[in-house]
């Protein structure tokens, strides 16, 4: 059996290690069925991740993003971009703040020519086929029901709604213009939390006429093949301060019946929602969705941003992300800051995780331990690569997939304080490696 290791620890990552023959015994992993196709890994293209990458002296930036984006290094292929400000843009704006404009006359990309495509164009012309799914955070502030970017909901009035529908056709249009296709929209980051940075909540209602009767026509009418994706979606919470109140009542606005399946279930929206995108809670609601709506397409959305410290604990949590997500459907997995400045938090405050970050003094890049962890699978996990599920005991701490060429690629971490011994039996071969303490494992089984 021809077997490819590479272990990560705290201190030591990305290293070859050994494995030896194996002996199939009790608890060993074995494959099970093949479940999706998976199409890709990637990241959030962030102002204050671009920012921070041109504060590093440009050779060192080059191999960085060789590193992320190039076919030997992460081979990242697929992107989100938000349309309008995140909170972690420089600072808040949209793509049309003129007041009323309902014909759009003033909107623009103006701001995202100066960060964000500079940041894209730098992964295409390492990855030409890179793909991208934008979304906004907030609505222009004049659509909503205040005229603030970290509150309120869309007005859900008809000339409002066509204009922001057109919003979004004029986004796609405008980033095409540029070279630079949108393959998917979807169509609010995190409809279910009045946050303290960019941010519009939605009734599951409201959503629902939306998509049926103003975006799903209008990109329809205007001949776009960008798919539209019902996300991305962040709960289901229970939201205390709803009790009472119109288009709520109950409490449970934000469960599944109330949010996603009032959607998913009415045909007319239906018809034009290709996917589902989850991210932070919405991983509570994936099971019913994928129960209900096996023929949905899933991805995981954003991965969870940590506190800054960049610490082995967080990416262990991550490893358990990306096996529950995997092991629910999802076709990709994005993770969120590609850069950051060291110890710069958000326009709100929050210090996050990175791939890397950068000292603000010296302009040094350092990679960070999730970025070792992405390119333990996104490496190695090709395009049209299949999840394909595992029997034994290890199957909690494996992620298994099998490349179009027949390779067989199995991402093992383990948690525990002790040591342990992998097993792998794959037809009538066996091989084991040594699993120390707190770490992650590749192996690359190659066909033949």
């Amino acid at each position: 059996m021809n077997v490819t290791h590479i272990m990560s620890l705290e201190n030591e990552c990305f290293r070859p290690a050994q494995v030896m023959p194996g002996k199939a015994e009790d608890g060993d992993l074995r494959l099970g069925e093949a479940r999706q196709e998976v199409l890709g890994f990637g990241g959030c293209f962030n102002e204050l991740g671009w920012q921070a990458l041109q504060r590093t002296q440009a050779g060192q930036r080059e191999a960085y993003l060789d590193e992320l984006f190039g076919e030997e290094g992460c081979a990242f292929n697929f992107g989100r971009v938000p349309i309008g400000a995140n909170d972690f843009s420089l600072e808040w704006y949209s793509c049309d703040e003129t007041d009323g404009d309902y014909a759009l006359e003033h909107f623009n990309i103006d701001r995202d020519k100066e960060y964000t495509l500079p940041f894209v164009k730098a992964a295409q012309a390492r990855c030409p086929e890179m793909a991208l799914f934008a979304s906004p955070w907030s609505p222009p502030t004049w659509m909503k029901t205040r005229k603030a970017y970290n509150y309120g909901r869309i007005r859900m009035e008809p000339e409002v709604l066509r204009a922001y529908a057109q919003y979004f056709v004029k986004f796609v249009q405008a980033y095409a213009a540029q070279g630079v296709p949108v393959e998917q929209v979807h169509v609010q980051n995190e409809p279910m939390a009045d946050q303290k940075f960019p941010s519009c909540l939605w009734y599951g209602e409201d959503m629902r006429v939306f998509i049926a009767d103003y975006l799903g026509p209008a990109f329809e009418a205007a001949g776009l093949d960008t798919e539209l994706w019902l996300g991305t979606i962040n709960g289901p919470f229970f939201d205390f301060m709803s009790v009472g109140e119109g288009g709520g009542g109950n409490g449970l606005s934000e469960f599944y019946d109330q949010f996603a399946n009032t959607i998913l279930s009415d045909a007319r929206a239906r018809r034009y929602i290709s996917g589902v995108g989850m991210q932070w809670g919405g991983k509570h609601m994936l099971e019913q969705i994928e129960a209900s709506y096996p023929e949905l397409r899933v991805m995981q959305t954003e991965s969870e941003c940590g506190d800054g410290r960049n610490s082995w604990t967080h990416l262990e949590y991550i490893f358990g992300l990306m096996w529950f997500y995997f092991r629910h459907g999802a076709e990709r997995f994005l993770y969120w800051n590609l850069a950051l400045t060291r110890g710069e938090a958000s326009t709100w405050g929050w210090s996050q995780n990175a791939l890397c970050t950068v000292d603000r003094e010296t302009g040094e890049l350092e990679r960070q331990p999730e970025f070792y962890l992405m390119k333990h699978l996104s490496r190695f996990v090709r395009r049209g690569a299949h999840v394909r599920r595992t029997v034994g005991s290890w199957s909690a701490n494996t992620i298994a997939f099998e490349n179009p060429d027949g390779s067989v690629v199995l991402v093992v971490a383990s948690n525990m304080a002790r040591e342990r011994v992998f097993t792998f039996t794959h037809g009538q071969d066996s091989f084991s490696a040594v699993v120390p303490p707190h770490s992650v494992h590749t192996f690359v089984v190659n066909a033949g």
